[in-house]
């Protein structure tokens, strides 16, 4: 065989292989790369919620439900803190409201809690009026998509002699143990575990309470990763254990003013992949953007999320903000990040939802295979 021929068969055995990972790489690096630390991102909402019915300051902060089986049937809720807790489709479209008159401030979404020995998903969300001051647990029926109120007592006590402002909740992925955490003006926070008894209601015990500096509202919990942050408005963002037995105090690890982050530092909410990737993202109330950290330590600073005026128009005053990376046709297939806007032009309050793609181009993360169902 000629020397021409035998280099022709290693190429196409082995040479060309080897030069498409080559220019796989190459190109892979070129994007990381174009995306240098601090850039701006520039994306427009695809959608809005319907405003809520109170004016002045009242809408405030969303959370996704990921339906189990057709995600495009999965649920935005959002709190109106001077009325209910509002269901939205994912267009924006308004299904339903519950919790009527209890001022709910924060809400999150807690999966596979066992209810009566049924996997159950529930929202949990803090109430402020005084004849419902404190913590309610509703049950998400995913056939129906419906909520119902399984809280023992219908409202659990918290934060006894200060009113509850944020929450969040987490579940334990080795014990199955699921907690919230409740957050306050005074910056006392609080962890309670959730337990279920024989009828069917959901109470909970307090198992660890500690201090920040002050006026601590948003929080988020990673739940792969065992650690929560805190949303200090003055200061930045604390993060520490999410497990109660862990004594550890909180440590702060990006602070108002580095890297344009304006107080009030209100909105948390965790971009998850694979293996420990992904993204903290914080509101940046003071100047109207969205930061974005690197979910791993040390979490380094990435980039900005500043929304300019489309269709829906712009987003300012944020204070509650959630985001999903999963597919959730037909608007959102690469995910979708939710902003509370705190002016909506001349209507009152909603929610701006935006494509996940929009915001991460081809430099940041699109990882679709992540659930939080896992």
């Amino acid at each position: 065989m000629s020397g021409s021929a035998v280099g022709l068969k290693w190429w196409r055995s082995f040479g060309r292989p080897i030069g498409i990972a080559v220019f796989t790489l190459l190109l892979l690096w070129i994007g990381a790369a174009a995306l240098p630390k601090g850039a701006t991102v520039k994306p427009a909402a695809r959608a809005e919620t319907q405003p809520v019915p109170h004016g002045d300051d009242a809408a405030d902060d969303p959370a996704i439900w990921i339906h189990p089986t057709t995600p495009e049937l999965s649920l935005i809720l959002g709190t109106d803190k001077q009325g209910g807790l509002h269901v939205y489709n994912l267009d924006g479209t308004e299904r339903a409201v519950v919790a009527r008159d209890t001022k709910p401030n924060n809400v999150d979404v807690l999966y596979g809690f066992s209810l009566l020995g049924h996997p159950t998903d529930l929202a949990v969300m803090t109430t402020r009026p005084a004849h419902a001051r404190g913590l309610q647990v509703w049950a998400i029926d995913s056939q129906r998509r419906e909520l119902s109120n399984v809280t023992e007592g219908g409202t659990l006590p918290v934060l006894v002699g200060d009113h509850p402002y944020g929450c969040c909740s987490s579940k334990n992925p080795r014990t199955g143990a699921a907690y919230v955490f409740v957050t306050s003006k005074s910056g006392t926070v609080e962890q309670y575990e959730l337990r279920t008894n024989q009828t069917g209601r959901v109470d909970a015990e307090r198992v660890r309470s500690f201090k920040l500096p002050s006026a601590v509202e948003a929080c988020v919990v990673d739940d792969e990763l065992n650690t929560v942050y805190f949303g200090e408005e003055a200061h930045g963002i604390w993060k520490v254990s999410a497990e109660p037995s862990q004594h550890q105090p909180p440590v702060l690890i990006a602070k108002a003013g580095d890297n344009g982050l304006k107080k009030d530092v209100e909105g948390l909410a965790i971009y998850t992949g694979r293996e420990g990737a992904g993204y903290l993202i914080v509101s940046s109330q003071g100047n109207n953007t969205f930061k974005i950290y690197e979910r791993r330590e040390p979490h380094r600073f990435v980039a900005t999320i500043a929304p300019v005026a489309g269709r829906f128009g712009d987003v300012e005053d944020t204070d509650g903000i959630a985001v999903s990376n999963c597919v959730l046709p037909p608007l959102f297939p690469k995910g979708l990040f939710i902003a509370q806007d705190g002016k909506n032009g001349r209507a009152n309050q909603n929610f701006k939802l935006f494509g996940w793609d929009d915001i991460a181009g081809t430099n940041l993360l699109i990882d679709i295979t992540s659930s939080p169902r896992k």
